[in-house]
Formats: C-alpha cells, sequence, structure tokens
C-alpha cells in the first residue's frame, strides 16, 4: 500500500515538473504550439490513470483476489458440501441353537460311593448340600484324602450349598480328555450329574468315553 501511494506521488511530481517546464517555454516563446498540448494532455492522463486502486489490484495486496484467496474459497466451498452417508449393511448375528435337554429323574440318595474323579465337595454341590455338614456326617475332614469305593452318608435334610454350584456354564459341550468318565466330567461342572451327561448323548453310564469325543453338557 505504501509503495504505491509512492509510485503515484513520483508521477504526480513528474506530471507537475513537465507542466512547469512546457508552461515556462511557452512564456519564453510567447505562443503554444499544438504539439504542446497534445504532449501536456498524454502526460495528465497518464497521471490520472496512475491511481492507487490500480496499483494496488497489481501488487496482489488489493482489487482482485489473489490465488491464496482463491484456493481458501475453494476449500471452504467444498467443506460446506455435505458428505452422503454410506449405508453400512450390520450382519445379522448368528443364532445359537437352543439344546434340547433330555429330562431325567434325579433322587438324591441317602448313601454314596465315589467314582474315580468324585470326591465330597463335588457330591456337595451335585446334590445341593453344605459340604462342612456331609463331612460332619462321616466323619472327614477339609484336607482329608478321598479314593474311590468310599461309601457317604448324605444328610438330605440339612443345610443347602453356601455359594455357587455351577463350576462351569453350561448347556455347553466338552471334548473328552483322557481318563475322563462322566463322573469327573460332572464334577468338573459342579450342578451336573453323570446320569445327566449320559442321557443327553445317548448313553449309559457305563459306556467307555473316548478322548476327542464330544459330549453335549445339559
Amino acid at each position: 500500500m505504501r509503495k504505491a501511494k509512492s509510485i503515484f506521488l513520483f508521477s504526480l511530481l513528474v506530471a507537475v515538473s513537465l507542466i512547469i517546464s512546457a508552461c515556462t517555454q511557452s512564456a519564453s516563446s510567447g505562443e503554444v504550439t499544438p504539439q504542446d498540448d497534445s504532449q501536456l494532455q498524454e502526460i495528465l492522463d497518464a497521471v490520472a490513470n496512475q491511481t492507487p486502486a490500480a496499483t494496488e489490484a497489481d501488487d496482489g495486496t488489493g482489487g482482485s483476489p489473489s490465488a491464496s484467496d482463491s484456493l481458501a474459497q475453494t476449500q471452504t466451498a467444498q467443506a460446506s458440501v455435505p458428505t452422503p452417508e454410506v449405508p453400512t449393511n450390520t450382519p445379522e448375528p448368528t443364532p445359537v441353537p437352543t439344546m434340547a435337554i433330555v429330562e431325567v429323574d434325579l433322587v438324591v440318595p441317602e448313601t454314596y460311593t465315589l467314582h474315580k474323579g468324585e470326591f465330597p465337595w463335588c457330591l456337595a454341590r451335585r446334590f445341593n448340600i453344605d459340604a462342612v455338614t456331609l463331612l460332619n456326617a462321616n466323619g472327614l475332614s477339609i484336607s482329608g484324602q478321598y479314593a474311590p469305593g468310599l461309601k457317604l452318608t448324605i444328610p438330605t435334610d440339612g443345610a443347602k450349598f453356601q455359594g455357587a454350584r455351577a463350576l462351569v456354564k453350561h448347556p455347553a459341550t466338552y471334548t473328552v480328555a483322557a481318563g475322563d468318565t462322566f463322573y469327573s466330567i460332572a464334577c468338573d461342572f459342579g450342578d451336573v450329574w453323570p446320569e445327566q451327561i449320559a442321557a443327553q448323548n445317548g448313553m449309559e453310564l457305563t459306556d467307555k468315553l473316548t478322548s476327542g469325543t464330544s459330549l453335549n453338557i445339559p
């Protein structure tokens, strides 16, 4: 802006100097020729056209917009255009088939003989009996060792099991490992009876389990 004003003032001074010089020459000669009038008019027209507004437009500080201004206006216009929403197709979750539970008549026995893979706490969860009451009824300690074949008295009229009976969530499937029996698998789940597992898979308690077999746990 200051540069444009300086140029304008300089041009104005030059024009004034030329006018004074022309007038001086005309006075000394006593007459003004048409050619001198034409040159003087051209100088005045040039000064008149050299305005600050025109200068500002040329140096990029005013007048027509600069390239950076045009780019900013284009980016603003693009940003104001809303982006169309693309519908997303969310896949429906695959329904988990419900296992049809095979009903089995279950009666808590008055006495029970331990099988391989069973222990008193396992029976307490299965029969919904307080574990300490079961141990006391048989004169057993919490830290005792219990071998298969041990016969236990089951106090059916005592307190119920304290805490969660289920150790593993079910219905579920279970892959048989080496040494597994219906009894040991039932103890792994806590509140499931061996008879329930055998019936759910169309088997008998006396059937031998093969490693790698998949069992349905009700």
